[in-house]
């Protein structure tokens, strides 16, 4: 899957996609074209990234519909989010914390 978001805070939308089989993040800087990747999730997770902390940058971010959990790498570095929420069914939509 494709995610388009500014993860790198240079106000443009970075190219990113999610590996499922090993839970990897590869991310495109608009700035270079370069790339890093990021390990975070794993197989059977969705991916819903979004800015989870309010630092106008996007995080990767898992939902995981085994126990209705949601992981956010919080890109401020203040940890992981982890929040249960939801039930057996729902489709999960990605969230952007307004400053």
């Amino acid at each position: 899957m494709a995610f388009p978001g500014d993860f790198t805070v240079d106000g443009k939308a970075n190219l990113a996609f999610w590996r499922p089989i090993k839970g990897d993040w590869y991310i495109q800087r608009s700035e270079d074209f370069s790339f890093y990747a990021v390990p975070f999730g794993a197989n059977g997770d969705q991916p819903v990234p979004g800015d989870y902390d309010g630092d106008g940058k996007y995080d990767t971010a898992v939902f995981r519909p085994s126990n209705n959990t949601w992981f956010a790498q919080r890109s401020n570095g203040s940890g992981t989010l982890i929040q249960s929420f939801g039930a057996t069914g729902d489709i999960p939509l990605p969230f952007s914390a307004v400053p």
